[in-house]
């Protein structure tokens, strides 16, 4: 069993700063967390952050909610390794790279392997903002689960950190 988490969901203002693309991609890339790290529409992990950020300010869009950072997190009794969850995250970003920069961190500083997620709120194609309706929510937690090929428990943020 995996649980999928939208951080931040109910939590006013929360990545609408001009600091939500470096404090979240500063947060997943953390050396002392990630095993892994990778993404889908920016050149590295290193300019993750700038791009979205260019992204934004290209169509006119730098105000707002900026950031959906996201987490799966597999049971322990799953047996996910960081291996495989890397694997499992590149396949995951698929579902929104056609339209949005994302990018993701295998952490494994706690006891059960996890993934954060972070996708550019705005579209690199042509700068419409991704509306996280409950229809593509639904869907992507089939698409997460097709991927892994475990059931995907969906959370609540209670603004806890992984």
């Amino acid at each position: 069993m995996a649980n999928y988490t939208v951080i931040g969901v109910g939590q006013h203002k929360k990545f609408f700063d001009g600091n939500a693309y470096h404090d979240a991609t500063n947060y997943i890339f953390n050396p002392e967390k990630a095993a892994y790290i990778g993404g889908a529409g920016i050149s590295s992990a290193q300019t993750a952050a700038e791009e979205m950020q260019e992204t934004a300010v290209k169509f006119g869009k730098d105000k707002g909610k900026r950031v959906r950072h996201s987490v799966l997190s597999f049971d322990e009794r799953e047996n996910v390794t960081p291996e495989q969850a890397n694997e499992y995250a590149q396949a995951i970003i698929q579902h929104y790279s056609p339209e949005y920069q994302i990018a993701y961190a295998v952490h494994t500083n706690t006891s059960n392997v996890h993934i954060h997620m972070v996708m550019n709120q705005v579209s690199y194609l042509d700068g419409h903002r991704y509306e996280g309706k409950k229809k593509d929510y639904y869907a992507f937690k089939k698409y997460m689960g097709s991927v892994t090929h475990l059931p995907i428990i969906l959370s609540k943020d209670k603004g806890s950190e992984y």
